[in-house]
């Protein structure tokens, strides 16, 4: 009776295991399939024949009429006299003052080191020899 009860409950041990083993090889089967077969989706739905082509940002473009367009036009040329009236900007440099000026022959000092090589010649000007 004993010997029965062994093979009963091995049995049923095993059985679990399988029915385990059988459920982890489903669920590993579903995501490996869902990993392989997502990104082939998202290729298939940009270049889809049955889906109507659209645009999220707005409408199509439309035909303008033409004082639509001369309209247009007119607010080009105004925004491109503008834009020319507007003189070139220097742009700032904020390392001026922190940075020394290349020592290449063809350059001019930066004002920074004007001055000082200035004060220096002042002070060795007033210094008594």
């Amino acid at each position: 009776m004993n010997a029965t009860r062994e093979v009963v409950c091995r049995r049923s041990l095993a059985g679990r295991d399988v029915a385990h083993e059988k459920r982890l090889r489903t669920l590993l089967s579903l995501v490996l399939a869902v990993a392989f077969v997502l990104p082939g989706v998202n290729a298939w739905a940009q270049d889809n024949p049955i889906m109507p082509k659209f645009s999220i940002g707005g409408e199509q473009k439309k035909k303008l009429t033409p004082e639509e367009e001369e309209r247009q036009k007119r607010i080009d040329a105004d925004y491109k006299a503008a834009t020319s009236k507007i003189p070139a900007q220097k742009v700032p440099d904020p390392w001026a003052d922190v940075r020394q000026a290349p020592a290449a022959s063809g350059q001019k000092a930066s004002a920074s080191t004007r001055n000082a090589s200035a004060q220096k010649k002042k002070q060795s000007a007033q210094q008594p020899q």
